[in-house]
């Protein structure tokens, strides 16, 4: 037989077990306790305490026990490290829910990050140090599925749409409605600007999937959902990756969101938004994002329809009026922005023959050489492209989609419009152009180092100033009163990381909100 294979730790077996003569005190379990978010874990920019429950498991009292708190790590400031938990007798238990140990989390601690932390526990017979470990914030994973509302989507820490691979696995795909059936083969969001720079994780050839885009780990790119999220978000993720992958990597990260609501007004999609940076020495021209599904419509897929529509900046496919309309729409650049292709690729002619979509191909769809609107009677994919855009070193662009569904065209239309609305009243209020915030006050430049100015003429009243992040985060907020006249007032936001921001003004008459990208 097998009994006994296997490795032991000798020494933490040793520190377990029982003894007659002497106490033993091991740490039972952890508790975060006080965090000012009140979500039961240690997160970025808190104060929180940390209750240890311990037990002796020893054959005689732990006479007036106490415990230290200790650790090394960087992101941590430790604030009360000390505690008593007195007497404790064979095979009891104590615990300092009445005096926690306290420490506060640096706002720079990234997501996922794991803490190492140290209890020296001491009684008046022996003592033991009890090794431990706490995650700030949310651990990272591979996948995450959107499953709120009235579809289920999976989004990826690297780009890929429904599932980690075309072979399906991790992942539901995009179920519509959501407890019926998944509806999508494959998708993937990809960037190009040539058959030579393709980045992708979309199916290329009968060798596999591309392998472009790969997660980041400084900071660490994983998946993390929150749920409920903040601005009426029932559920948002993240994640982030790069082009590292590309056989001629530019430097190109990626940061992706996610969003989706449970409420009977707006459940029949999932939001994405992808946040473009040029992070390499060189600029990027004519760049081109798309996102390709690879659509299957109930069992019969080689006899799906397709159609697009340029008012919406929509692509969608159906089977027949016994199957619900699925479909991609672009958000960003809004619909006054024509979309540079919106195609339905009959996979017979371009996937088939190559086992996949190969980038020599895939780029003519993106940059709209290739342009086949509708389709009918075949097994289809669909590309929605946006673009292009020109990154200088330190640049960002903003490409939006959403993944919908309906029970018919209309029901998909009238989604669509929701989904648009949705995106661009993000957080609460429209978003106007750039320039002119309200009609005497202009918030400049949309593109910047870190410091912006507003300039206000024939203006009489107050004037609040809130900026949100991309996830809804409010970061920073100002306010002056009894403003009179003209003038120009500025907001230092060099502090905050590269990146896309919210700005909400408010006056006493209106309040509108200007989109920044910070660049430094």
């Amino acid at each position: 037989n097998n009994y006994g294979w296997g490795r032991i730790n000798l020494w933490r077996s040793l520190q377990a077990v029982p003894t007659s003569n002497r106490p033993n005190v091991v740490l039972s379990r952890t508790n975060i306790v006080n965090d000012n978010n009140g979500n039961g874990q240690l997160d970025p920019g808190e104060n929180a305490g940390i209750v240890c429950y311990v037990r002796n498991t020893g054959g005689v009292p732990a006479t007036n026990t106490t415990a230290k708190l200790r650790t090394s790590d960087t992101y941590i400031t430790l604030i009360d490290t000390t505690t008593t938990y007195g007497t404790i007798a064979p095979g009891d238990s104590a615990n300092n829910s009445g005096d926690p140990f306290t420490l506060s989390v640096s706002p720079s601690c990234p997501d996922g990050h794991t803490v190492d932390f140290q209890l020296y526990i001491a009684c008046a017979e022996s003592s033991w140090t009890r090794n431990f470990s706490l995650v700030v914030g949310t651990p990272g994973l591979d996948y995450v599925t959107h499953d709120c509302g009235n579809c289920q989507f999976t989004v990826t820490r690297y780009g890929a749409l429904g599932f980690m691979s075309s072979g399906q696995t991790g992942g539901v795909g995009f179920k519509y409605p959501a407890s019926g059936f998944n509806h999508l083969f494959y998708g993937g969001f990809a960037v190009g600007n040539s058959s030579s720079y393709v980045v992708d994780r979309y199916y290329e050839s009968a060798s596999g999937d591309d392998q472009d885009w790969n997660t980041t780990t400084a900071p660490d790119g994983k998946c993390r959902m929150f749920e409920p999220g903040p601005n009426n978000f029932d559920e948002y993720a993240t994640a982030r990756y790069d082009d590292s992958g590309h056989p001629s990597a530019k430097g190109l990260v990626c940061e992706q969101y996610s969003w989706a609501w449970d409420d009977a007004t707006a459940n029949d999609f999932v939001i994405m938004k992808f946040v473009l940076r040029n992070d390499g020495s060189t600029t990027i021209s004519n760049l081109y994002a798309a996102v390709f599904m690879d659509w299957d419509i109930s069992s019969s897929y080689t006899s799906n329809n397709g159609n697009s529509e340029t008012a919406r900046n929509l692509t969608y496919m159906y089977y027949n009026t016994s199957y619900p309309y699925v479909g991609v729409e672009i958000l960003d650049p809004p619909r006054t922005v024509p979309a540079k292709n919106l195609a339905i690729i009959d996979n017979v002619t371009y996937v088939w023959p190559y086992y996949g979509l190969p980038d020599n191909i895939q780029i003519q769809f993106m940059d709209a050489t290739i342009q086949s609107p509708s389709g009918s009677a075949s097994d289809f994919s669909t590309c929605n492209s946006a673009g292009p855009f020109t990154l200088a070193p330190g640049q960002s662009a903003v490409a939006a989609f959403a993944i919908l569904g309906g029970t018919n065209l209309s029901d998909l239309r009238a989604n669509a419009d929701t989904a648009y609305n949705r995106y661009w009243n993000f957080p609460g209020v429209k978003e106007v152009e750039r320039g002119s915030v309200t009609s005497k006050v202009s918030l400049y430049p949309v593109v910047s180092g870190g410091r912006l100015s507003l300039a206000y003429t024939g203006f009489s009243g107050g004037l609040g100033v809130m900026v949100y992040d991309v996830v809804g985060r409010k970061v920073e907020e100002r306010c002056w009163d009894n403003l009179s006249g003209d003038g120009v007032l500025s907001i230092d936001l060099a502090r905050l990381p590269n990146g896309v921001y919210f700005v909400r003004l408010e006056t006493d008459a209106e309040s509108v909100v200007q989109k920044v990208i910070l660049v430094k």
